[in-house]
């Protein structure tokens, strides 16, 4: 018998499928290991059911993806909910710069969650000039054009903004670790009770407590939406990209790319660069100086001649 169903959880070669029938744990036949293809949570697949009463099947047809990411690794996902904190660990604008790029370079529309308001300053409240203060790092986000929801796990806020933007998607919360996500999806769906964890004080970074990704229903009804809840990140390597693919995924710089008085133009030492003349107008200078953090860290791939 065969079933359609969705990879929900995928752990040790192992997946859980949801299907009308309800969910099956399948193995994945050594066809995808001979096309080096690996099944993603968020893949729509159809199985071979082997056993009924044990809900056993074999996994054999992935669908066409729409779209993926490689870390976490994901398929066919609605909206990443790229989740950062204000404060404890420290706001590192590198590591979101990389996050963006390489979701941008899938097309997946994004969120930015700013977490943890309440440690803005450290001072344990949400006063209005917590508030200010964070809102004054995500500043050049918000001016590039990226919705950015401030919210706090322990208190409530900003979790019905956050809830809204969620209905009806397949969201994908991703970020470094110790920035709230299993906290924010656990006051989102109450009842998942998803592990969370203590902030390293020596290292200031969090512990992983998400140590594989699944997908989760925040509601009752579809209406709802649904969630990957995914492990946690320290660093990201966006060397698949090259330097002249850089600037397209900064979405600010499109509409001046083609006006750059070079095709080939980096937005760095070149004359007549349209990118470079709206900086601190359409193009926030921090967002500007990111770039060429990347840019200058970026290393090219090597060469697939034969000498």
């Amino acid at each position: 018998m065969e079933l359609h169903g969705l990879i929900i959880k995928g752990v040790g070669g192992a997946y859980t499928v949801q299907t009308d029938d309800g969910a099956f744990t399948c193995t994945a036949r050594g066809v995808f290991r001979n096309r080096a293809t690996t099944p993603l949570v968020g893949d729509r697949v159809i199985i071979t059911v082997t056993d009924v009463s044990k809900k056993i099947a074999t996994l054999h047809t992935i669908k066409p993806r729409e779209n993926e990411l490689r870390r976490p690794p994901a398929a066919n996902i609605g909206q990443v909910i790229i989740t950062v904190a204000t404060a404890q660990p420290a706001f590192h604008a590198g590591l979101l710069d990389r996050f963006l790029l390489l979701v941008e370079n899938e097309n997946i529309p994004i969120v930015i969650c700013a977490n943890k308001l309440d440690l803005a300053q450290g001072t344990g409240s949400e006063k209005p000039h917590v508030r200010h203060a964070a809102s004054n790092i995500f500043a050049p986000y918000e001016q590039a054009g990226y919705p950015v929801i401030y919210t706090c796990a322990l208190t409530g806020h900003g979790l019905e903004t956050l809830r809204a933007k969620m209905a009806g998607k397949l969201n994908l919360f991703a970020g470094p670790s110790g920035v709230g996500k299993s906290s924010l999806i656990n006051s989102l769906s109450p009842g998942l009770n998803l592990e969370t964890g203590e902030l390293s004080a020596k290292l200031d970074r969090g512990k992983h407590t998400t140590r594989h990704t699944e997908i989760f229903p925040l509601g009752e009804t579809a209406e709802a939406g649904f969630c990957f809840d995914t492990s946690g990140f320290t660093s990201l390597d966006i060397n698949h990209i090259q330097k002249n693919e850089l600037a397209p995924l900064f979405r600010e710089f499109r509409p001046f790319i083609s006006e750059c008085r070079f095709k080939n133009c980096l937005h760095h030492h070149e004359s007549d660069c349209a990118v470079k003349e709206q900086i601190g107008h359409a193009i926030h200078p921090a967002r500007y100086d990111g770039y060429m953090k990347l840019l200058h860290n970026i290393t090219p791939r090597p060469s697939s001649r034969n000498f």
